[in-house]
This record gives structure tokens, sequence and C-alpha cells, in this order.
């Protein structure tokens, strides 16, 4: 195998020799991935049980990963972008990182959705349910997976679909529903097989042979495993291999091909051993116990079931310890060692109890009877009596014991869901209150602008008509924007309206050098669209202030038009445009005005807090207007706003 620490030399030498000509991306791209599949490799040679070997090798392992990931993200190469993505999950999933895994596929899912990737939506959806199987949370695995299988046939991605369905059965397998496992595991065969694809083939077909081997129906555990070891070779799919030579040593057991067997159950003791994975053979030298027995080689077999014993209490697999106990029980009673039965068989009924699989009391009856046959009627009634009440004992102290474990999760995730509403609240409030704060800045803002008016009216013209008549006008204005500064939505009728009055009332002040016009485009009514109030306005007033404010036929377009659930909202004027506007500005305050452009700072800050509150994305552009000639026109400022409803 090749060392991590050269395979990321190999990724600097790759990224080093891409070429730069007109076809350079797809052969980037095509050496990025070659990088991920040397990646993908590591992740399942590597032993993760081994914490020694971490370092130094695993620094580079995520060293060339970042460097793949911000290439792609950089270059918006998806495909190779999202691979990274599930190599980072798997990685820290074999580290039972399950926090930072969790977090890795809900950023992940969120940018897939932000940018409209419904297939790793889908995918990245499965590998959550993928997470909770891996923690034995079997409601939770089934319902990512059911919602992966609806999105995936949704879209008509058909491998995501036999990925899903696959993982269900497996799910149900490990409920031990193995009737269920066995017809989903068809269904994702039959989906693979259409779709060709041989690396979910093998793995349907091993899991088949897998389910089959559970229930020993030996020819169909047989022809499956035979099926997914030589589909695991062509695709080299380790562990799809290594779980079909297990299932070959119990389809040839109950086929009575004992050599079989034993060639079978050798194989994969030389292969998994060099790299410690053990977990392989609970199962095979439990079943090659079984094999030896049958040729009466029961002290050989004896040792096997020992091992398949211990391997299952290591890797803590109740099921596969339970079955090893089972074994040992008639093993010892067959070489009549009815004191190790006895041992072996109250050990497995505790167990079962523990599986809520408990019917162990006249088993162990019957081999207590025959104890007594070897030993003192005396010792035996003691032995059981004291075994009584131990058991007794025991099962009064693990009640005790788990109402207290229970009752301190309840307390705990109580207080936990009342810390987090809290928590909750309190960052809503937060947000809130800055929100109400930057609005509450805009009406200073445009009353000082608006005073400034009347004061040109009254002190700089001398018009006391129009400046009473201009100051109507203010105070009903005013009256409008105090009523919904008090909201944080206003319909977008009442906004429309708002500003038509306050469109009118600087036309007056600019002595109707400018004309405007509101154009709206909404499939639902506008009464019910809510939108922040207050949102154009600073936009409007930079048009008047610095874009049409030097020339006689200014025009102020806004429009609202609604697309899907968003609301795209415009604002465009015919001036001088955005650049010159902005140099005209800055000339201003070299001069010493000190007008400051408060409005839009403030309405930015106001988009940053809608994010976050909205948990949206909210898209803002200003920018020059061009004509046919690529001349400046005007300026136009552009809003995506998510639609809500009253």
């Amino acid at each position: 195998m090749i060392p991590i620490r050269m395979r990321a030399g190999l990724v600097i030498g790759a990224l080093i020799c891409i070429s730069t000509m007109s076809w350079a991306q797809n052969a980037e791209e095509k050496a990025l991935t070659g990088v991920l599949d040397s990646l993908y490799r590591v992740i399942f040679t590597f032993n993760y049980a081994d914490e020694s070997t971490y370092e130094p090798g695993f620094s580079q392992f995520d060293n060339s990963l970042d460097s793949v990931l911000s290439i792609s993200a950089e270059k918006d190469y998806k495909s190779v972008y999202y691979k990274a993505i599930n190599i980072r999950f798997i990685h820290l999933k074999y580290q039972d990182e399950v926090v930072k895994s969790r977090a890795l596929l809900d950023e992940t899912i969120d940018h897939a959705l932000s940018n409209g990737d419904s297939l790793y939506y889908a995918q990245f959806t499965y590998f959550i349910g993928n997470l909770f199987a891996r923690e034995d949370q079997d409601d939770s695995a089934l319902v990512y997976f059911e919602k992966a299988l609806d999105i995936s046939r949704s879209i008509g991605k058909r491998q995501v679909e036999a990925a899903s369905i696959n993982a269900i059965a497996v799910t149900y397998a490990g409920l031990d529903r193995d009737d269920l496992a066995v017809k989903y595991y068809y269904k994702s065969l039959v989906l693979a097989e259409a779709l060709k694809d041989s690396s979910q083939i093998a793995t349907a077909v091993g899991n088949l042979a897998t389910a089959y081997s559970r229930m020993e129906v030996g020819d169909s555990s047989f022809y499956y495993a035979k099926r997914a070891y030589d589909l695991a070779l062509v695709t080299n799919e380790i562990a799809i291999k290594w779980h079909a030579l297990n299932s070959l040593t119990i389809g040839s057991y109950l086929n009575g091909d004992y050599r079989g067997a034993i060639k079978y159950a050798n194989q994969l003791r030389d292969e998994v051993t060099p790299i410690e994975e053990y977990g392989f053979l609970i199962t095979s030298h439990l079943y090659r116990s079984k094999t030896l027995a049958a040729q009466n080689q029961l002290s050989e077999a004896y040792n096997y079931a020992e091992e398949s014993l211990e391997l299952a209490r290591a890797y803590e697999v109740t099921r596969n310890e339970i079955n090893a106990l089972n074994w040992l029980v008639e093993l010892a009673s067959d070489r009549r060692d009815y004191k190790n039965a006895l041992g072996y068989e109250q050990e497995r009924g505790r167990l079962q109890d523990s599986l809520n699989q408990v019917k162990a009391n006249q088993r162990i009856e019957r081999l207590s009877a025959k104890y007594e046959t070897q030993e003192k009627e005396d010792k035996i009634a003691s032995l059981n009596l004291l075994q009584k009440e131990s058991e007794a004992r025991q099962r009064t102290q693990l009640l005790l014991f788990g109402a207290l474990v229970l009752l301190l999760i309840v307390t705990f995730l109580y207080f936990y869901k009342v810390f987090k509403s809290k928590l909750e609240m309190e960052q809503l409030a937060k947000q809130k209150a800055k929100n109400d704060l930057l609005r509450s800045q805009l009406n200073p803002h445009f009353l000082f602008n608006a005073l400034s008016s009347i004061q040109l009216f009254l002190i700089d013209k001398g018009q006391g008509s129009n400046a009473l008549n201009y100051l109507s006008k203010f105070a009903k204005l005013m009256r409008r924007i105090l009523e919904n500064s008090r909201r944080d939505l206003v319909s977008l009728d009442a906004e429309v309206s708002t500003l038509r009055h306050y469109l009118d009332l600087q036309k007056i002040r600019f002595d109707n050098r400018f004309d405007y016009r509101i154009d709206i485009d909404t499939i639902d009514d506008i009464n019910e669209i809510m939108i922040p109030p207050m949102f154009a306005q600073p936009f409007i007033e930079n048009s008047l202030e610095h874009g049409i404010a030097e020339i006689m036929d200014g025009l102020i377009q806004v429009s609202f038009k609604q697309e899907g659930d968003l609301l795209m909202f415009k604002v465009e004027d015919n001036g001088v445009g955005l650049s010159k506007a902005t140099a005209l500005k800055k000339a201003k305050r070299d001069k010493g005005s000190d007008h400051e452009p408060l409005a839009t700072k403030i309405t930015k800050d106001r988009i940053e807090l809608l994010k976050k509150q909205l948990k949206r994305n909210i898209s803002f552009i200003a920018k020059d207007k061009l004509g046919e000639n690529h001349e400046v026109i005007g300026t136009e400022v552009i809003f995506e706003l998510p639609i809500q409803f009253d």
C-alpha cells in the first residue's frame, strides 16, 4: 500500500502537471478525481482502530483533501467538490466524530439546496440516514433513507433511489426483520441491474447473501454470495468481498460442503488478519466451528466457538454473542461438560433478557438436571439457590439502576430543551431589537432631508404657501411611516402606497424635474404579500440626491415582480450612473459635506439580519445601467426577497 505521505506528493505532482491549454479544465477535473479515488482507497485500507497511526499520515490526508476542496469550489467542479465532501464525511464517520459529521452533512445539504443541486441534496440526505444507522438509531435512519428515496424518485435519479432502497433493507435487517430486508434487497437489485451499476449490483447481491445466511437458506445464501464475490473482484469492493466470503462459508456449511466452508473461512482469515479487521471473523469462526463439529473434531470446534464469542464481546455485537453462546451450549452438552453448558446458558439468558428475547429458564432446568447426575445433590441445590438469589439481586439492581438512568436522561433532556428554547428566544430577541434599531435610524435620516426641504421653501425661496402644502403632505407621509415602523412586515400594497406618497412629496421638492413609475406583476394578492417596510426608500433617495439631481427630465422606475417564491424588486433611474454618483459623493465628503450615506449602509445591515432571521438568501445588486452601445444611462438596484404571506 502506498504511504499517505507519498500519496500527498502524488496530489501535488498531479496538480502541477495539469496543462493550461483549452482542454485544461477537463484534464484538471480528471486529475482531481484521480486524487480523490486514491484518498478513497486509503479510507478503506487504513486501520482507524489504531490511533497511533493518525499522525503524521492523516495530517497529509487532510491537507490533500483540503486542496482538492479549495480548487473544486473555486472553479465550480461540482462532481469533484461533492465527492471530496463525501470522502471527508466517511473519514469523520470512521473516527466516530458524530457531531462534526452531522454538521458537515447539514452544511452540504444547505449548499446543495441554495445552488439547486437536487442530486446532491438527495445523496447527502441519504448520508444522514447512514450516520444514524451507524449509531444504531434505526427509526431515525429509516426516516432519512425514505426521504432520500422520495427525493431521488421525484428527480429521476435512480442511482440514489437504488442506494436508498438498499439502505432501508439493511436497516430492517438490523431490526431482525429479514423478511422485509429481502423484499427491499430485491428491489435494489432490480434497479441496480437496470442501471448497469456494478457497484450497486455487488452491494445488493452481497446483502441478499447475508440475509439468506441469517435465515439459514443454504442454496440462496451460496448463490448470491458467489455472485457478490465475483462482482467484488471486478469492482474492487473489498468490504463486499469479505462479506461474500463470510456468506460462502455459511452457505457451504448449510449445503453440507464442509471442505468448501473451511476453504472460504481460511481465505477470509488470511485476508483480514494482516490489517486486524477481526470483526469479519465473528460469524466465520462460528460456522467453522459448526463445520468442524459436523466432522467430529469437537475440541477444535470448541476453540473456534470460544474465539467467535470473544470477538463478539470485543466488538460488542450482542446478537453474535448470543449465537456463539447458543452453539457453545450445544457443544458443551455434546461433550457432557454440563457445568460449562450451564454457565453458557445462564450468560445467554442474561443477554437475551437485555434484548427482550428471554426463554431460557426451561433449558437451564434441563441442563441443571444433567449436571446433578455428576455432582452431589446437596451441592447442586446450594448452587442453584445461590444462583437464584444472585440473579434476583442483580435484577433488582438493574431495575433500580435503569430507573435512575432513565430519570437522569429525561431530566437532562427537559432542561436541555428549556435551555435551548430560551437561548433561541434570546437570540431572536437580540436580532429583532437590532432590526428595530436600524429601522428607527431610517426615520430621523429621512426626517432630516424632509425638514431641509421645508427650510428651503420657507427661508431660501420664501415660498410660505408651498412650504405649508409640502408640510401637509409630509405629515401624512410621516404618519404612514410611523405606523409601518411598528411592524416587522407590511403588505406590498401598503409599501407601494407609502412610496407613492414619498415620490409625490419629492416631486414638489425637486420642482417636478423628474417623474416616476411603479410597476407590479404578482400572481398572489398584493395585500397578502408581506415585505419589510422602508426597504426601497433609501435607494430611491440615492437616485434623487445623486443620480438625477442635476438633470431636468429624470425618471425613477420601481418594479415588483413575483417569480416562484421570490419577489424581484428593482429600482432604476436615468441619472449619471453608479460610478459617477459614487465619485460625486466622495467629492462632497472631501469638501467637508457632513452628509453621510447612512441609509444604504443601514439597509445592507437589515439585509444581513433578515438573512439570519429567515434562514434564506437575499441577493442585492447595485450597478450601472448600460445602453446599446455600453454607455452608462443610469443606475439600477435589484433585490431578490423570499416571499412571505400574511
